[in-house]
Order: C-alpha cells, then structure tokens, then sequence
C-alpha cells in the first residue's frame, strides 16, 4: 500500500536527506548573479561550463569571512546542501569561502580585450564627436522593459527629438548577434532616414547578462560604425568591452538620453546670449564710427553733422531691434517643443544659418549706409578748404567767425589752417586786427 504523505512532510524529508548526505562539500565554482539582502545575507550563483547552483552566506558567516564577491570571481567553496521547501529548490549553503583566481570567463573577456585593444579599436582618435542637435536618434535595446522608456521620457523632457528604435534581445545566445546586425543596420540606411547618433543600451543584470556586450562580433560592429555610438550597458559599476569602443560611454541609459540632446532651457540662454554679443559688437561698431566722424566734423556744417548722427543712432536702433526680433523669433520656436510632441522636428542649425543671412544682411546695410555718410561729410570738409589756402575764424568758445564786426566784438581769437591753428588776442584799443 501506497504511503501517504502531505507537501510539508515531503519537503521536510528531501531538505532532511539532502542536508545528511551532502553535508561536508568543498566546491570550486565561478561566482555569477551576486546580490546583497538589506537583511545582510548574500545570494548568488555558482557555476562551471555546463550547471549552475544557487547560494547563500548567511550574514554572521559572510561578516567573518571578509571577501567580496564579485561576479566572474572564481572561489573554493565549503558548505553543504539544503533546500527551501517554499520554493521547492536545493541551495548550496556556504560556510567558508577562498578566492582561487580570476574565472574563466573574465579571463576570456581580459584576453579579448588586450587583443581588440592591440587592433587599435579602443583608441582615442577613433572617437568621433556625439552632434548638438541631432535630428533622429537611434535606440538599441529591447522594445520592452523601463529601458526604452526611460530613454523616451528623457528625451521628451529635454530636447523632443524623432527616435530610431531597432529592438533587439539583450541576453541570451542570440542577442550577439541581433545587437551586431541592428547597428551595421543603422550604418546602412539611406542618408535620409540614418540616425545621427546611435544609442545602445540595456539595464543592470548579472556578469552573464550583459556578456552580449563583450562579444567580438558586437565590439567590431561598434568600432566600425560611421554613426558615433552612446553605450549606455548596466549601472555605473558595470564595464563591458563596448564601453572601451564606443564613441561616449554614459553610467545609465537615462543619462545616455541626457548626453545624446540639449536642455531646451539651455538653448534658450545661449540663443540669448548670442543676440546681446551680436548687439554689444553692432554697439562698438558704429561707435567707432561716430568717432570717425567727429575727427571729420565741420563746423560750418553742424546742423548737417547732427541730422547725420541721429541717422547712425536710427541705424543702431533698427539693427536692435532687428535682431531681438529674430532672437524672439528663435525662442518661440524654441518654446513650441513641448512633451506632448514627441516627433517634433526642429532644426535649430537652420535657424542660425537664417539668423546668420539676417546679420550679414543688416549689416552691409549699415556699412553702405556709415560709407555713404562719410563720403558726404568728406566731401563737405573744411579740410578741403583749408587746403586750398583759406583759414577758419573761430572764438574762445569755438563758435565760427563770419563777419568783420564779430571779429572785432571779440579779443580772443583761433585761427585755423590747414596745417595747425594760431591763436590771436588782440587788446581792447585795437581796432585792425591786422
């Protein structure tokens, strides 16, 4: 006859079997998939080429034994066999622990990387530049997950911008070979529809997980992309053979979004500035000129000498605000982009380039309009006369001397040639003054 047994008897005599027969093991395994409890207990995984076996150091034992595991770390375990009935699994329970070296695995990923490091592909003249503004950004990474959203809402709140998504697998046998080909795809595309910049990226997991990410075939692909590459692979501790080829490697996807667009205020500001170092140039610019024609002023001519300033001081103001208009042309285009447009295409570059045309413009507008009132200042000079042997009269007070009776109202006089003045005072009595 059949024993009965209920599910709690049954755990409790495998749990008790395993626990008398595997009591005393000594295990030379690689570590993998490490992970610390706010209780203090450490889980992880042992394994070798062909098995794998979930662990646990207690907190007391783990204190005393001052190691830190570390996946790839390979160690010589001392422990026994237990079960959790809860979830039905064996667990090797581990007492003492050695280090015995560096594991395979990460003695196959050191090896791979002195050999790609030699071909030249980490190094720095490789890099190329990550652009402003990029028009379309493309993504690799798998379509699901917090990943791609945490990249999108990035990206929306910083700088809305046309995304690429290629999904691919991030772990397993196949995600190698998916993540190689999505970025050759990238590079592939017709001009037109090619991203600016590409992101790759997946997030945290175990040294297995992310092991896609050290393969050759994918290293290769990210050193010979013409599209500069964002690698955005686990949290900030974690290092894979694509950081060393990529063009820009970020500590998390979320910031990978943060280098790969500006801040929309921060445009802003720089937009600003650009117009008050625009207007400050335009400023010295015409007082330069200002000064140019005081040098050529003509007293004989003061009432066309101020009409021709209050032009200069139209021009300055209508190149003013000629530039605040486009500036505030550029900040509303600017203020348009907002979350709720998550495809809106701005070209920023063609704005400056109107911004640019607008300058120039105004510019060779001014400078005609200062050469023209030069020539006629020039033109009308009393230099000119001067030159010709007449002299300028004028009093103390430097106000022009046009009659015979001023000359005589007035004791101190400067007369001026073309060469130099003289200054003439005559005594009260006087009445020639030659």
């Amino acid at each position: 006859m059949e024993e009965e047994f209920s599910v709690s008897r049954l755990a409790a005599l495998i749990k008790r079997q395993l626990e008398i027969n595997f009591s005393d093991i000594k295990l030379i395994a690689e570590v993998s998939a490490v992970k610390t409890h706010f209780s203090g207990h450490v889980y992880f995984s042992l394994k070798d080429e062909n098995a794998v076996i979930d662990a646990v150091c207690w907190k007391q034992n783990f204190q005393k034994l001052n190691i830190e595991l570390s996946p790839g770390q390979k160690i010589v375990c001392h422990g026994s066999v237990s079960s959790y009935p809860k979830q039905s699994k064996y667990q090797f329970i581990v007492e003492k622990i050695e280090t015995a070296g560096i594991g395979n695995l990460l003695q196959l990923i050191e090896e791979r990387k002195k050999k790609l490091a030699s071909e030249g592909l980490f190094d720095l003249s490789r890099k190329k530049k990550i652009p402003r503004l990029p028009k379309t950004i493309g993504v690799i990474t798998s379509p699901t997950g917090a990943v791609i959203q945490d990249i999108l809402h990035r990206i929306r709140q910083r700088f809305p911008s046309e995304i690429l998504l290629w999904p691919v697998l991030v772990q397993g046998t196949e995600a190698k070979d998916q993540i190689a080909s999505a970025i050759d795809g990238m590079n592939n595309l017709p001009r037109k529809n090619r991203p600016d910049v590409l992101i790759v990226a997946r997030g945290g997991g175990s040294f297995e997980d992310l092991m896609p990410f050290n393969e050759e075939c994918v290293v290769r692909s990210v050193a010979r992309s013409q599209i500069p590459i964002i690698s955005a692979i686990g949290h900030e501790t974690d290092t894979t053979l694509i950081d060393y080829a990529a063009d820009l490697r970020a500590p998390t996807p979320t910031a990978a979004a943060e280098f790969a667009v500006p801040e929309k205020t921060q445009l802003q500001y720089e937009t600003n500035s650009l117009y008050t170092q625009i207007s400050s140039t335009i400023r010295d610019l015409l007082k330069k000129q200002k000064l140019l024609l005081q040098l050529n002023q003509s007293i004989n001519f003061r009432q066309t000498l101020n009409e021709k300033y209050q032009s200069l001081d139209f021009c300055y103001e209508h190149l003013r605000y000629s530039f605040l208009n486009i500036i505030q042309l550029a900040s509303q285009k600017i203020d348009k982009i907002t979350i709720d447009k998550p495809n809106f295409k701005f070209n920023i570059d063609e704005l400056f380039y109107i911004m640019k045309l607008n300058f120039a413009s105004k510019f060779e507008q001014s400078k005609s309009q200062l050469t023209l009132i030069t020539q006629q200042l020039e033109s009308n000079s009393y230099i000119n006369i001067l030159n010709k042997g007449f002299a300028l009269v004028e009093t103390s007070t430097d106000k022009p001397v046009t009659s015979l009776k001023e000359a005589i109202q007035n004791y101190d006089l400067k007369i001026t040639f073309a060469d130099g003045s003289l200054e003439v005072i005559r005594k009260p009595q006087q009445t020639n003054l030659f």
